[in-house]
């Protein structure tokens, strides 16, 4: 640990160093960086971002677009103090949770009834199995969810829609930021982010984000650490072009793949550290590679063209151990398998996009059109299915640290688990070319019709424990909207959208998995409040999906179901809503059910995995109004969802309980200073999220009980 610590301290003063030794920027950057401090006082946070990345590649502001957008700012992570896209982000948008599996490797996000598309800088990164690797805090600028299908920016995806993570990228304004952060269960946390210019003309811009991470966790043999390093250069050849380079390397070594528990005699029935994890097994390792080039040009006033080539590889393996079910002549012995679990995949992507705008008379169109390519393969190694020795291990008398491989016999873990054979791997490919167009017509000063229409080309090929498929599909999505704005600062709009995805891998019955399609169609309201200090959106969809996958929960075989619609409401608040207070609220009715099913005519009118009929969150930060001691805000929050469904969809369902957590924290900002403390689950319940049951066992994944983060943030 102490070597650990000291680690830490020496990036952060190596980084304190850099800081002081960087030049001064030009004038017109000092009057910019006047500008913006002029803007950020204590009272005014940036909770509400009102324009959207040029990811999205739309023209629009986002009052102006018909679709339920939410941007949530780097400025909401740091007062929430979170330190990565897994932890709570979830609740800063409507009807959005997390399938909790596998909190150390992969966000897993739902919402409208099913797993939104992962995507960074506007690059596809939906896996063929799990993944990506969950962003770090350190690297994120802002989170872009587009509810409902996102046609005009990925050729594939849910119709629920995605969220697209948005790096820090070089902006020529120096910035030398440092932080450090302690907290409970051995946390310890350093970052730096560090930007300028690197010549005098102000051509050169770079950005530079530094990580490294340390904590045990709050269950048994739980430890883990993580760095990351992100360097980002842009060269502005002129005034219309530039071109943009950005490196991400994140690397993480960790003992739990996910906090699960498992008891036969309910939810939440074990004490909140119990594990069943071993000192003596080998921790899980991972590896996430990014490379982003983008070459923009204005080829005049109107029109712009956009291109991007992007690499991102992700790996991890470790073991872990599992239990499968109850056992019978003893319910207070877990018989656990120790599984090996490695998942490598690697995404190719290649975007080219112009965007411009003219008129047709009195018409206006704003077009966008290009071309994405997007090459995905997917290698596991794992024995899931295959373990065979069992390792037991007693609820009430539980004994570690006395495994041995092959069940005290020894040897290497190979010589118990044959990873290297056909029925222990899978290995797969998706490729697809997609042309894209769209305009956005005004038709008067309040009217605009939103049109596109999307070409995919796919092609798969997936080999599954033995067990090879293929599939060429050559699919069109349309899109047509229409946004009406009843005052200049207040919009109601109607969007009527398609999508479609690819599913790789083999049914229970070995034919060839079949492409989820899906219809959305959306009506809302969106209103910008006190010369936009805040907005409001509220929207009200109804989603049609065919060939849903689903699992059984008694034999994990994969079933397509016919049918499944989703429809619900949702509301989000964001931005300052009076001076001082800053404030995220959301809320969200969400139905979602089997329709129709022809096999298993029995699921008919059962819920789809994870749904939650209720959610509603809260987030509240309150600059006090003290003269005499200025800069000391208060937060509080919480989370709260009723009507939760099990991970997988049950023809006998167990209730779940409610979930309220409650967050509390104070800070304190004094020039260039800032101490920011916070309190999770204040009230200290024993939360616990995902669950399902299968073999008559209970399985769910425990919340962490009270705990607290204390992070310092300089900037120089």
């Amino acid at each position: 640990m102490l070597r650990k610590t000291m680690s830490l301290a020496a990036l952060a003063f190596a980084c304190l160093h850099v800081s002081a030794q960087e030049k001064e920027t030009t004038d017109s950057l000092k009057v910019l960086m006047l500008d913006e401090l002029t803007v950020t006082s204590k009272y005014y946070k940036k909770y509400n971002l009102n324009k959207i990345s040029s990811d999205l590649r739309l023209q629009s502001p986002l009052i102006e677009t018909p679709q339920n957008i939410q941007i949530i700012s780097a400025e909401v992570l740091r007062d929430q103090v979170v330190t990565n896209l897994i932890e709570s982000v979830a609740r800063n948008v409507s009807g959005t949770m997390r399938e909790e599996l596998h909190n150390a490797v992969s966000p897993d996000i739902y919402s409208r009834g099913g797993y939104i598309n992962a995507q960074r800088n506007g690059v596809d990164l939906r896996p063929l199995i799990k993944g990506p690797l969950g962003d770090d805090a350190a690297m994120i600028e802002a989170v872009e969810f587009v509810k409902g299908p996102s046609g005009f920016m990925t050729a594939l995806s849910d119709p629920a829609g995605s969220y697209n993570i948005v790096t820090k990228k070089p902006t020529g304004k120096k910035q030398h930021t440092f932080k450090m952060m302690h907290g409970s269960f051995g946390l310890f946390r350093a970052e730096s982010d560090m930007g300028g210019v690197l010549d005098n003309k102000g051509k050169w811009q770079y950005r530079f984000n530094l990580m490294g991470m340390t904590t045990n966790g709050f269950m048994k043999f739980d430890n883990s650490n993580r760095i990351l390093i992100a360097p980002a250069v842009k060269y502005q050849a002129s005034e219309k072009t530039s071109f943009t380079l950005e490196y991400i390397y994140q690397q993480m070594n960790y003992m739990l793949l996910s906090e699960a528990q498992m008891s036969p005699y309910g939810y939440g029935t074990l004490p909140r550290d119990f594990s069943i994890t071993d000192p003596n097994i080998r921790p899980y390792r991972a590896y996430d590679h990014n490379i982003f080039f983008t070459v923009d040009h204005k080829l005049n006033d109107n029109w712009k063209l956009t291109t991007r080539i992007s690499n991102i590889n992700n790996e991890y393996n470790g073991s872990i151990f599992w239990v499968y079910g109850k056992n019978n002549n003893n319910p207070d012995i877990l018989n656990r398998y120790h599984v090996y679990d490695g998942v490598g995949y690697n995404t190719f992507s290649a975007q080219a996009y112009v965007q411009g705008r003219f008129k047709t008379g009195t018409v206006g169109h704003a077009v966008m059109a290009g071309i994405d390519y997007n090459d995905k393969r997917n290698n596991t190694t794992d024995t899931w299915g295959t373990a065979t020795t069992v390792y037991p291990l007693s609820i009430t008398h539980p004994k570690y640290g006395e495994v041995t491989n092959n069940n005290g016999i020894g040897g290497s873990f190979d010589s118990e688990n044959d990873i290297t054979g056909e029925g222990n791997r899978t290995n797969g490919r998706l490729h697809y070319v997609s042309a894209y167009v769209m305009d956005e017509i005004s038709l008067t000063d309040k009217l605009k019709v939103n049109a596109g229409l999307r070409m995919t080309q796919s092609n798969a090929n997936f080999n599954q424990y033995g067990t090879k498929t293929d599939a060429s599909d050559l699919v069109v999505t349309p899109r047509i909207g229409v946004n009406y704005m009843l005052q200049p600062t207040t919009s109601v709009y109607a969007l009527y959208d398609h999508s479609y995805l690819p599913q790789a891998g083999v049914a229970h019955d070995k034919t060839p998995l079949k492409p989820l399609t899906g219809k959305s169609y959306e009506v809302g309201v969106k209103k910008d409040w006190h010369d936009g200090t805040w907005n409001t959106t509220l929207s009200v969809y109804q989603i049609y999906r065919k060939r849903t996958i689903l699992r059984d929960p008694v034999s994990n075989d994969i079933y397509q179901t016919g049918e499944n619609k989703s429809e619900g409401v949702e509301l989000d608040v964001r931005g300052r809503v009076a001076k001082g207070l800053n404030i995220v609220v959301n809320y969200a009715f969400t139905e979602s059910k089997i329709t129709k099913d022809e096999k298993n005519p029995e699921m008919v009118g059962m819920a789809t995995p994870n749904r939650i009929k209720h959610i509603q969150n809260t987030w509240l930060n309150y600059a006090l109004p003290i003269a005499k001691l200025p800069g000391i805000a208060i937060s509080t929050g919480y989370q709260y969802m009723a009507g939760r469904a099990e991970r997988y969809t049950s023809t006998n369902p167990e209730a779940l309980k409610d979930f309220f957590r409650l967050d509390a924290g104070i800070s304190y900002t004094r020039k260039k200073y800032s101490l920011n403390l916070i309190v999770n689950n204040i009230l200290d319940d024993h939360l616990y999220s995902t669950a399902w049951k299968r073999n008559d066992m209970y399985y769910w994944v425990q919340v962490a009980p009270r705990n607290f983060r204390c992070s310092l943030t300089v900037n120089l």
